[in-house]
């Protein structure tokens, strides 16, 4: 009875090994689609923020014209353009760079999980081994 338990041990452990690699394949794969969110959010934020700077930039040019000053004329609104432009690409900087960040972050997510998935096989193949071993050792 001994041996019979012994391969039961054994194809089970393979079994719950298969099904935990699953499981990390199916969160790997999640990671990856969160990845794939933080890049489409950070998309957004930057559209969002050039839009933002763009009606400021109208909104600079009207009030310049309702004072009766062209655009390009006047020292104080050229700077003012400038300092909004400048202000906004270093937001854009900082969009882009935060969302690199996160899809980094949640790609290694995703290796960690694959690799936690192969690791997972590899031992219940290593025990199955083992318990082979045994059983034929203790067979002969």
């Amino acid at each position: 009875m001994g041996v019979e338990m012994q391969i039961a041990s054994a194809v089970l452990g393979l079994a719950a090994a298969r099904q935990q690699k699953g499981v990390y394949e199916m969160e790997a794969q999640s990671y990856k689609e969160q990845a794939d969110m933080a890049k489409i959010q950070a998309g957004q934020q930057e559209t969002e923020r050039n839009r933002k700077l763009r009606m400021q930039i109208a909104s600079l040019g009207t009030s310049s014209s309702a004072r009766g000053v062209t655009i390009g004329t006047s020292g104080s609104t050229g700077a003012l353009i400038r300092d909004e432009k400048d202000m906004a690409k270093a937001d854009i900087n900082s969009i882009r760079l935060m969302g690199s960040s996160a899809r980094r972050k949640f790609g290694i997510s995703a290796a960690g999980s694959q690799a936690a998935g192969k690791a997972s096989t590899l031992g219940a193949l290593s025990k199955a081994g083992t318990a082979a071993y045994s059983i034929h050792k203790g067979i002969t």
